[in-house]
């Protein structure tokens, strides 16, 4: 067997095919969880979608929240990456509700660094949970295969985007350019 045969016969994989994402997330009250932003990409956009989450109404409808930073669901990686080359309306939204009062009205929302994005999927947490500290789970549900999927179509199965690399956005406030960067750390689950 030659040498090129053999290393394409063996398939390199990390330890686990989940990861906890240290990502912008918010406390989705229906759901009980610190869920990930749900961030949403279409034709070099990236945005927020409404769909199937209470995003709106507790982060954008409330004014002054800022990003958590850690979640306590796992994901799966579903994708490689894509560029994002503009944000959305649903985005700046949440930026204009997040920075109300300190903000400058009309401040201009511009991406200062495209970031590459990676589609994720969240684990089902009653059989993957990020903070369990436990090796096992006792559970009266059933696995959803064995990619622990969660969600339903109207929630496009809890699909959604992280950072495979930074964010950079500006605004202005009290006249000065201000510059938020948004990033995504991966734990191993």
């Amino acid at each position: 067997m030659s040498s090129v045969v053999r290393s394409l016969a063996v398939r390199k994989e990390g330890l686990t095919r989940f990861v906890k994402p240290e990502s912008p997330c918010y406390d989705d009250t229906t759901l009980g969880d610190a869920v990930l932003f749900p961030f949403s990409y279409s034709n070099g956009v990236l945005d927020i979608s409404y769909d199937g989450n209470d995003f709106e109404t507790n982060m954008v409808d409330t004014t002054g929240n800022a990003p958590s930073a850690e979640t306590d669901i796992a994901i799966q990686i579903m994708s490689g990456p894509y560029l994002a080359t503009s944000l959305g309306d649903n985005f700046k939204a949440y930026i204009r509700a997040w920075r109300d009062g300190t903000i400058d009205a009309g401040s201009p929302i511009n991406l200062y660094i495209a970031p590459q994005l990676l589609k994720v999927q969240e684990a089902d947490v009653n059989n993957i949970s990020a903070n369990s500290g436990s090796s096992y789970i006792i559970s009266t549900e059933t696995p959803a295969g064995d990619n622990y999927t969660s969600g339903t179509e109207a929630n496009n199965y809890r699909t959604k985007y992280v950072f495979k690399t930074p964010l950079t956005f500006t605004i202005v406030e009290s006249g000065v350019t201000q510059y938020i960067t948004f990033r995504t750390k991966f734990d191993q689950e």
